[in-house]
């Protein structure tokens, strides 16, 4: 989405994790999350990285400018799952306040 006017890119998006808080007033866009799935047994791990980056394109839906309160987790694979390593962010958008 870069180049159009009050378009949002993922990589403008801040993150706020748990205690990390915003100076500036926002109001609370929506709930948003972004996982990281290693999908094969030699590939890439699952990694906080490309769950937070999942994360902020959530967020761009929302027309959001940050998340706060992200929280990442790695989760352990079950029997049937698709994943060898799974890591998940969940976090809330927010847009500023003007």
């Amino acid at each position: 989405m870069p180049g159009g006017f009050n378009q949002i890119d993922s990589g403008d998006i801040r993150i706020y994790h748990t205690g990390d808080t915003p100076a500036r007033a926002y109001e609370l866009v929506s709930v948003v999350n972004g996982e990281s799935c290693q999908r094969q047994f030699n590939g890439e791990p699952a990694s906080d990285n490309k769950a937070i980056q999942a994360l902020r394109v959530d967020a761009v839906r929302f027309k959001a400018h940050a998340v706060i309160k992200t929280q990442c987790f790695s989760l352990k694979p079950k029997a049937d799952s698709i994943c060898y390593s799974e890591v998940s962010c969940v976090g809330r958008a927010i847009r500023w306040r003007d």
